[in-house]
């Protein structure tokens, strides 16, 4: 069935797949070690900037518009940072889910192949392969639908979660504003 060219293709092709999804996974690591970083940065510079203004402050009345002006802001960068994050687990996702796509399709393409094959070896048992062939024609078809489905459902959860947080985080900022 297999000669040694193919072994070595088919190790080879195994090897490239195996570094790409090490690549997506390092790429997605990467960007949120990114983020780490950034918004530690972001947090050490900001946290300068409210001990310079506690240290100015010289009444509680001007401490408690500090505190005031302070949380305002707090919550939208919490927001970003949340969509950010998960963007960027998304993508990520994304990537390893083409992967696996393409994986599933590349199987059953050459599963098709070793069906026709088997034709070609044994021709009396043409029905039987045309029957698997149909039926990995429709499992295909089937799995397809399927991850567009889960794919369109996770998105519209994912979308629906992240209204739902910023509609949450605004509400509460702005009785923090009245009170």
């Amino acid at each position: 069935m297999y000669n040694a060219q193919q072994f070595a293709e088919f190790n080879q092709a195994n090897i490239e797949k195996t570094l790409r999804l090490t690549n997506i996974a390092l790429a997605g690591a990467e960007n949120l070690l990114q983020l780490q970083f950034s918004l530690a940065r972001d947090l050490i510079a900001e946290n300068v900037e409210t001990a310079k203004a506690v240290a100015n402050a010289r009444s509680a009345q001007d401490l408690a518009e500090l505190q005031k002006t302070l949380s305002q802001p707090a919550v939208g960068k919490s927001l970003n940072l949340a969509r950010t994050v998960f963007d960027a687990a998304s993508n990520t996702q994304q990537e390893i889910n083409k992967l696996v796509e393409e994986q599933v399709l590349e199987f059953n393409k050459n599963l098709l192949a070793s069906l026709d094959q088997a034709v070609a070896q044994a021709p009396a048992s043409g029905a039987a392969v045309s029957v698997l062939k149909n039926v990995v024609e429709t499992a295909n078809t089937a799995y397809d639908a399927l991850n567009k489905t889960a794919q369109r459902i996770s998105s519209n959860i994912a979308d629906a979660t992240v209204a739902a947080v910023e509609t949450g985080a605004k509400a509460a900022a702005s009785a923090r504003k009245s009170a």
